[in-house]
């Protein structure tokens, strides 16, 4: 699925049929998976159609833990993974995402093939791509997951894969008490009701380890040996995790339960240090080249990624004074109530002068389906495309290929889709996209700052966060745009040179005229 952590298990010991899909919406999910994997060349979770229920994607998926390999699984001619695998071992250049090469790193190396170089681009999201897959993880799916492996395993020990299943709804109901409306940051520990669950967790992941380990002394040598052996490696990981949930917090490390969009919950550990794992873990081979690359990239990230590295700076290949501008109107700040209106009121005005050809990026999707909804009230006749309304390569693929359409989107397209030429002519951002004070990591990392923090986390991370959004304009030598900031702050906040100075060197105007003459001078269609 591109993070390394699950594949389609078309070949499972039992039929889809024989699982419980009592739930219509469960069971009409699976069928369009499996009508997908059909035809998939990559078997990537990413390109569904749909974003699937855990229970749907559990039904037909295995984690790493319980394949069996290639050699022993009667159906690896048919893997995807394998074929991946494959294709990456008889590679010159091997082109993953930060979340695989964390997996890569959480498993011991084992999940790529050797190197000796390693280039990281989009380097600025690096250090929090690998804090997210170094974070110990524990929901209700997980040991629902362990449940129905051991049911495969040890398929008569019912009570063992019974007590997870109690133990998981314990956890979610316990979750679902402390952050039913919103992340819940957990400063001093678990608590009492949850630490009870989670202790139940454990001693039911304990005894299905048990059971598991018995089974393996028992099983000959066979393709279910091996499975069995695989599934006692995902207990394993259970029972460390819930251990280290269970221990006592230390230095640096964040715990917090936060909701998932399947409307469950996740209870999160981690360190927001990840400097000392990269060290040992990532970066002990001597023959190892690390590049990183971005075109944000601040004097402390080789310290927070444990490098020791040389800079080179090099300039941009654009004339960013004669190819773009930047506007910032002349409207009130977010907090006030009519900011949402006034941000509709921009974005329609320029779709208009532009003929379509605009991204709008948002900082949150109740903005996004605010502007998008009164645009399309006002925009008759103008294709608006939406993030939500259909998977995000379908809806890069309709802005590329139509010149006239307009892509509304929040955080995964304020970096990564790159349309040159007039496709898109206007970058629109809703506001400076400040980190969520409320997220428990911002948070921990504000507190190793101290008073400072706003100007010395905050106020960096947007205008990185900005300096991206804002790059998706100018691709070539030869596109032109404008840029468009509703956010009266960028222009009148003391720090607005902080954030000023990330941006490209494009000018710089708050004249609704000049905006006006300069779109006309496009001379788009």
């Amino acid at each position: 699925d591109g993070t390394g952590q699950q594949g389609l298990d078309l070949g499972a010991d039992e039929s889809v049929s024989e699982v419980d899909l009592s739930d219509a919406e469960v069971r009409q999910e699976v069928e369009v998976i499996l009508d997908w994997a059909e035809g998939s060349s990559t078997g990537d979770m990413a390109e569904l159609p749909i974003t699937p229920h855990w229970k749907a994607w559990a039904t037909v998926s295995v984690g790493p833990g319980e394949c069996v390999g290639a050699s022993k699984c009667s159906y690896s001619a048919d893997c995807k993974s394998e074929q991946a695998r494959a294709d990456a071992e008889s590679a010159d250049i091997v082109v993953v995402n930060a979340h695989l090469y964390g997996a890569h790193i959480q498993t011991g190396g084992t999940l790529l093939p050797p190197h000796t170089q390693l280039v990281i681009d989009e380097a600025h999201e690096f250090e929090d791509s690998i804090v997210g897959s170094l974070s110990i993880e524990l929901t209700e799916g997980r040991l629902s997951n362990l449940a129905r492996v051991h049911d495969r395993c040890v398929a008569a020990e019912d009570k063992v894969s019974g007590s997870l299943r109690s133990a998981g709804a314990m956890l979610e109901a316990c979750m679902d008490g402390i952050a039913g409306f919103g992340t819940v940051r957990l400063t001093s520990g678990l608590g009492e009701d949850l630490a009870a669950a989670v202790s139940t967790a454990a001693v039911a992941a304990d005894r299905a380890l048990n059971s598991l380990r018995a089974a393996a002394k028992h099983a000959g040598e066979s393709t279910a040996k091996h499975r069995i052996e695989r599934s006692v490696r995902i207990a394993e990981s259970v029972v460390d995790d819930t251990q280290s949930l269970l221990g006592k917090l230390g230095k640096g490390t964040v715990l917090w339960v936060e909701p998932t969009r399947n409307y469950r919950h996740v209870l999160r550990l981690t360190r927001i240090d990840v400097a000392d794992t990269l060290r040992t873990q990532a970066w002990a081979e001597k023959d190892l080249t690390v590049i990183c690359c971005s075109a944000t990239l601040d004097s402390g990230t080789a310290t927070r990624l444990g490098l020791q590295a040389e800079y080179l700076s090099v300039p941009s290949p654009f004339n960013f004074r004669d190819q773009a501008v930047l506007f910032v109107p002349k409207i009130h700040k977010p907090t006030h109530p009519d900011w949402a209106e006034e941000v509709a009121q921009e974005v329609e005005h320029v779709i208009r002068a532009l003929s379509g050809r605009t991204l709008a990026l948002f900082t949150s999707n109740r903005m996004l389906r605010s502007t998008v909804d009164l645009c399309r009230e006002r925009l008759e006749g103008f294709t608006l495309l939406a993030q939500g309304d259909a998977p995000n390569p379908v809806l890069q693929d309709q802005f590329l290929n139509d010149e006239h359409a307009s892509l509304f989107a929040t955080a995964s397209f304020w970096t990564g889709i790159s349309s040159p030429g007039t496709t898109c002519s206007a970058v629109i951002l809703d506001k400076i996209p400040f980190p969520v004070p409320t997220d428990p990591i911002v948070q921990a990392r504000c507190e190793v700052v101290g008073d400072a923090a706003f100007m010395e986390v905050s106020v960096p991370t947007a205008g990185m966060q900005l300096a991206q959004g804002v790059g998706r304009l100018i691709r070539t030598a030869t596109d032109r745009g404008v840029v468009v900031v509703c956010d009266p702050r960028l222009a009148e906040a003391q720090y607005r040179n902080r954030i000023l100075d990330l941006l490209p060197p494009m000018r710089r105007v708050r004249n609704r005229e000049f905006l006006d003459q300069f779109i006309r001078d496009l001379e788009l269609d």
